[in-house]
């Protein structure tokens, strides 16, 4: 039988939820939302009177699920997911879309591969790529505004509540190399510090990338300041090519480096003895990703 309250629930209301159980964050759930704190706030106390229980307590500066949150919680995503696919089939495509949010790395391995299988197989899918930051894929994924996600999760995904509605598969892995220009003074270098780094200035991603929080980690486990980049890049496709005609260094996965036609070179730096994991990810609660996971595997 419906909750009484229930049937009140809007597709709105249940993707704040999914934010707000993401980022932790009232702030950042309400600035994605383009709301103000305050209207975050009642919203959040709307929906809380229509389930008749608390769904997040504070914690910290944040804020956290409850029990009840947590049990609710992939019953929200599962909600949104469904949503979320209800696109596609409105379009009335003979072929089904399959969303994939892609790392730009993955452009340079896993990627092309994958798009030959989807649109050569017995059953012929319409690819439709997405790129963006991690946590960014990562929410759309939860809201089934993407079917799969090729790269790596965020470290912090593992102990999220959510981690248990996520299926993955490893792809590759992929170390982290730092690349300068052919004509930079450390690229003939047979060894390097990360002293030595330190002095130069680098073009890097955003904080929120996961190669930019693997170079700090690497930083600060030598007890050496983090480099602050002069220049901020949205992909490694920008860094390698302004690298190649500056003196700057940047980071960025092995295979991109591999791959790149810029005049470039790998220094001799293990940034981590951990290669970072790429993987393909989807929603357990997706019929439509399951699909396509096993018809790729």
């Amino acid at each position: 039988m419906l909750h009484p309250r229930l049937d009140q629930l809007r597709v709105k209301q249940l993707r704040f939820l999914s934010l707000l159980a993401t980022h932790g964050s009232l702030s950042a759930t309400a600035e994605q939302l383009s709301m103000t704190q305050s209207a975050a706030s009642m919203m959040l106390k709307e929906i809380e009177s229509l389930f008749d229980v608390k769904l997040f307590k504070r914690q910290g500066r944040g804020m956290a699920l409850t029990n009840e949150g947590t049990a609710l919680m992939p019953r929200w995503q599962t909600v949104l997911g469904e949503v979320g696919a209800m696109g596609s089939t409105l379009q009335g495509e003979v072929q089904p879309t399959v969303r994939i949010g892609a790392f730009p790395h993955t452009a340079a391995t896993v990627l092309p591969e994958i798009i030959k299988k989807l649109i050569s197989g017995k059953t012929i899918w319409r690819p439709r790529i997405i790129d963006g930051r991690a946590d960014y894929l990562l929410q759309m994924l939860l809201q089934g505004e993407i079917d799969i996600l090729l790269g790596r999760l965020p470290s912090h995904v593992v102990e999220a509540p959510y981690f248990e509605d996520l299926s993955q598969r490893l792809l590759y892995e992929a170390p982290l190399s730092v690349v300068s220009s052919s004509k930079h003074p450390l690229a003939t270098k047979k060894k390097i510090d990360f002293a030595e780094l330190a002095n130069w200035q680098w073009i890097l991603p955003n904080m929120q990338s996961t190669t930019r929080v693997g170079l700090m980690e690497a930083f600060l486990r030598r007890g050496i300041n983090p480099p602050i980049p002069a220049v901020e890049s949205p992909s490694f496709f920008y860094s390698l090519s302004v690298v190649a005609q500056t003196e700057l260094l940047t980071c960025c996965a092995q295979s991109a480096a591999l791959q790149s036609n810029h005049a470039t070179a790998i220094l001799p730096v293990v940034i981590s003895q951990e290669p970072l994991h790429v993987s393909m990810v989807w929603r357990k609660s997706s019929a439509e990703a399951r699909r396509v996971a096993e018809f790729l595997f």
